[in-house]
């Protein structure tokens, strides 16, 4: 099973294990290599070969159509990934390096402005100790 997707839906798996069981089809597998319509029974006879290698290469028609669908909305998937991707890496690549430089030197001002009034403010009660002797 192969993930293609972000989340883990049955839509966004996609298993390599199928079997489309296709064996050669010619005249010969399919049993109307050699026919005959010179009289009304092999005619008849004839006509039910014809049906039945019918019926096998719409079934077979089928069976490839069924794994083409689900290719299809494999490859509709990962395009959607591969562009959702594209674009998180884009809005990364873009980001304004001296905005974000500058918004760092501006948290760390702050950081350090607290560190200073909380050290200013345990300094106070101190301060009024000394006066009171």
């Amino acid at each position: 099973v192969i993930q293609i997707g972000a989340d883990s839906t049955a839509d966004s798996r996609f298993n390599l294990n199928f079997e489309m069981n296709l064996t050669a089809m010619n005249t010969s597998t399919l049993g109307i290599n050699a026919v005959s319509i010179t009289g009304a029974a092999e005619a008849l006879t004839t006509l039910d070969h014809i049906t039945t290698a019918l019926e096998t290469l719409s079934n077979a028609r089928g069976r490839v159509g069924a794994v083409q669908n689900r290719l299809v909305r494999t490859i509709n998937n990962l395009s959607v990934t591969i562009e959702n991707v594209q674009a998180a890496e884009s809005q990364i690549r873009d980001a304004d390096i001296a905005q974000e430089i500058a918004n760092l030197t501006r948290n760390q001002i702050l950081v350090e402005a607290s560190t200073a009034m909380v050290g200013q403010a345990n300094l106070i009660p101190q301060s009024v100790l000394q006066l009171l002797q």
